[in-house]
């Protein structure tokens, strides 16, 4: 059996477990049981549809094996409530956040880092890895193994609040995505001082008789004589308390590159999956490519939260802005964070935003860490019209301390997606509403769009945004419905410039509201409170030194407050459903040191209806975009950043204050329509040009506002994805450049002719 063992610890190819199993079958009485202790279990396994999201379980189950065995050194105390509490707690981690480590390379935190083990080595096939997850946690018995990491649907975690497992389906997804699995474990602490023994299994798939059975089904090995896995006995240098699985040759799908790449690699995977993770882990490459001058490398991840807040290393001065905002949800509370990525130090500043998530998918929703789904760049490109900065935006919306009810109805036990409940649709107008409180964020944005303007606007392109505006406001009016748009000068009313950082007093002199007086606030909506203060910011995140009051209370309630920066502070509000139009209050602010005076300020509040309601003809001409053309060719940075091609035609950006229409001046069937027209005059090219523009702006705005997806689910009821969108528009507008080009082919001398006697 000795001898097995170590023919098992270097199993990496589906060939050497098939020759131990072999042995095995020859040498001793073996017998084979359905994981989870039914036949019918694919469905069951086959669960989940995404290989990560399995590898991910396994690795959160074995950071709650690490911290069950603390769990029990400490004496299994019953009050550790969550998992972020017992990291504190035990691991002496500030709130239960990695963020909160400012020296990574810190022996204690390594040492902790190093409890947990993520190997990726060679299989027989190249995109297939064997990939490793070793714990030293608190390890299982092997009467227990179909207990806990062979069940299915197992409750053994249910009331351990300081664990990590809940809502998932466990690791038995990950079991799907490859034909052996190894497990082997040996328990850290035993009852009365018997000797720990090390137990192992292996599972495969059974095909079944094709003849007789329907489906295939998981199983694993057993010893005849007791039913239950292999046990030998070994000593702690041999086998490390712990538990050990393999998964032989598994299907990582696109996570297959480099260990170390930014992205489609184990680093990009653990750091989106476990996006905040309790514990560090550590992740290894013994793969042939992954070998750094032939010695392994070994990594420690922290979680995407950490490196967007501290970055480190090579991953510095990542994030131009950074804010969190603690909110109460329902009965319960979260926690919003988010990042804008700086435009320093890359070619392509807005690739860099793939390193952390999908560009279409920058909303994280975590649970313990876990990232839990995601929602998709709608939600900043249309709902906050901060087209400029969607790119560049990273938010996290942290439910650990949800409701239970909420999360029943919030979470699914895949973790690859959100319940597309009335909860989703609450937590996407909270996360919405929240953001576009923020100045700053409006302010990036200009900033970032300003970066693409010309200041030389030619009096042709003037007339041309009057001509298409005049296009499109009278094809809404046909059409009976949207918002028209107007082609006069633009005034910025979003702050360009930074506000100057207020330095911080002890003790504190003033806490001023900026918001402005008889601020309209709507009915059933979150809104905010503006403020600057000289006071410290820890304050602001003490309910003892800071409190904000409604009066009456009937009007609405204090929902959270946003972390000062800089001297600038955001307290969030919302109003009550039932609260009558035109209803008044007060909010007041108070900030109380200790042993120091207080310090307050008060604003009106008027409850007004929401614009989209009853009210939304008083809008007025101040709430209609203004529209912008720009010619954009391929020496052009906006051309540069969006990855343009000769194939590109156009792209809209619609944000509150202006509709931007880009146009591709180097697309190549513009390119041949302006070679032709050379051969005329400068003026013919510039008549070309500008009919060719105005076509296509409208055609680009058109399609901007269909409604593509809608047409789409309608057709076969399943959700489509952005990307998808995205792409469908894009068709339809090349197919609409090709037709307005062969349109004013055919036209060509009629054309000529007027900007000739123009």
């Amino acid at each position: 059996m000795k001898k097995l063992f170590k023919q098992l610890l270097e199993a990496n190819t589906a060939k050497e477990v098939t020759d131990l199993l072999e042995t095995l079958i020859d040498e001793h009485n073996v017998s084979w049981t359905p994981v989870g202790g039914y036949k019918d279990n694919i469905a069951t396994i086959n669960i989940g549809t995404d290989p990560a999201a399995g590898l991910a379980e396994r690795i959160t189950n074995a950071i709650d094996a690490v911290i069950e065995l603390e769990w029990q050194k400490q004496g299994k105390p019953t009050d550790i409530v969550s998992p972020r509490t017992a990291s504190e707690n035990w691991f002496n981690l500030k709130d239960g956040k990695l963020r909160s480590i400012d020296n990574a390379s810190d022996k204690k935190i390594q040492e902790l880092a190093r409890k947990i083990k993520v190997t990726l080595r060679d299989s027989e096939r190249e995109n297939y890895p064997s990939v490793e997850i070793r714990d030293q946690g608190i390890g299982i018995k092997g009467d227990d193994f179909s207990k806990t990491i062979l069940s299915l649907h197992g409750q053994n975690k249910i009331s351990k609040l300081f664990l990590m497992g809940a809502y998932g389906q466990g690791g038995s997804t990950a079991l799907s995505y490859n034909n052996y699995t190894i497990i082997i474990s040996k328990p850290a602490i035993t009852e009365k001082k018997e000797k720990a023994k090390t137990s192992w299994t292996i599972v495969r798939i059974n095909p079944g008789n094709i003849n007789s059975d329907k489906l295939e089904w998981f199983e694993y090995c057993v010893d005849s004589a007791n039913g239950q896995p292999f046990n030998i006995e070994l000593e702690d240098k041999d086998f490390t308390p712990g538990t050990l699985v393999r998964h032989i040759g598994m299907d990582l799908g696109k996570y297959t590159a480099k260990m170390t790449g930014p992205t489609s690699s184990l680093w990009y995977l653990v750091h989106h999956y476990l996006f905040d993770p309790i514990i560090p882990v550590t992740i290894s490459g013994e793969r042939k490519k992954d070998l750094n001058a032939g010695k392994i490398e070994n990594r420690s991840i922290f979680g995407n939260n950490r490196r967007l807040t501290k970055g480190g290393g090579d991953e510095k001065n990542l994030t131009q802005y950074q804010q969190e905002v603690n909110l109460t949800f329902r009965d319960g509370k979260v926690t919003i964070y988010y990042w804008v990525l700086t435009l320093d130090g890359s070619d392509k500043p807005m690739d860099r935003i793939k390193n952390y998530c999908l560009p279409s998918q920058p909303i994280i929703i975590t649970f313990n860490g876990q990232k839990q789904g995601q929602l998709n760049n709608s939600l900043i490109k249309t709902d906050l019209k901060l087209p400029f900065i969607e790119k560049y935006l990273v938010v996290q919306v942290e439910c650990d301390n949800l409701d239970n009810e909420s999360k029943r109805h919030f979470f699914s036990s895949t973790r690859e997606s959100l319940r597309d409940t009335s909860i989703l649709e609450e937590l996407k107008k909270l996360t919405i509403d929240t953001l576009a409180e923020d100045d700053e964020l409006k302010r990036l944005d200009k900033e970032r769009k300003d970066r693409y303007l010309k200041k030389d606007e030619t009096e042709s392109l003037d007339k041309l945004r009057k001509r298409l505006a005049t296009r499109i406001n009278a094809y809404i009016k046909t059409s009976g419905g949207g918002k028209t748009v107007k082609a006069s000068e633009t005034k910025d009313t979003v702050k360009t410039k930074k506000q100057q950082p207020i330095p911080v007093n002890d003790p504190p002199t003033f806490l001023e509201i900026t918001s402005e007086e008889e601020k309209e606030v709507y009915i059933g909506k979150t809104f905010s409170v503006k403020f600057k203060t000289d006071a410290h910011p820890s304050f602001f995140n003490n309910p003892d030194a800071f409190l904000a009051v409604i009066e009456p209370h009937s009007f609405g309630s204090f929902t959270g407050s946003a972390r000062v920066i800089d001297g600038y502070g955001i307290a969030f509000f919302k109003t009550r459903d039932n609260i009558e139009l035109d209803t008044k209050a007060s909010i007041t602010l108070e900030l109380r040191p200790p042993r120091q005076k207080s310090l307050s300020d008060s604003v009106n509040v008027i409850a007004v209806n929401y614009p989209d309601g009853a009210d939304s003809s008083k809008s007025g001409d101040k709430n209609t975009p203004n529209i912008q053309i720009h010619a954009i060719n391929e020496n052009d940075q906006y051309y540069k950043d969006q990855s343009w091609t000769i194939e590109t035609v156009a792209d809209v950006d619609i944000g509150t204050e202006a509709v931007d229409i880009f146009i591709n001046d180097s697309n190549k069937h513009l390119t041949k329509l302006i070679s032709k027209a050379q051969q005329y005059s400068t003026e013919a090219v510039e008549s070309i040009k500008n009919r060719y523009r105005e076509h296509i702006g409208f055609c680009a705005f058109m399609i901007s506002q269909n409604k593509i997806e809608e047409r789409l689910i309608k057709e076969d009821g399943k959700e489509i994805s952005q990307e998808h969108i995205e792409a469908v528009k894009k068709a339809d507008l090349e197919n609409a450049c090709e037709t307005i080009v062969d349109l004013i082919h055919d036209f060509f001398p009629v054309i000529i002719t007027e900007s000739q006697e123009s």
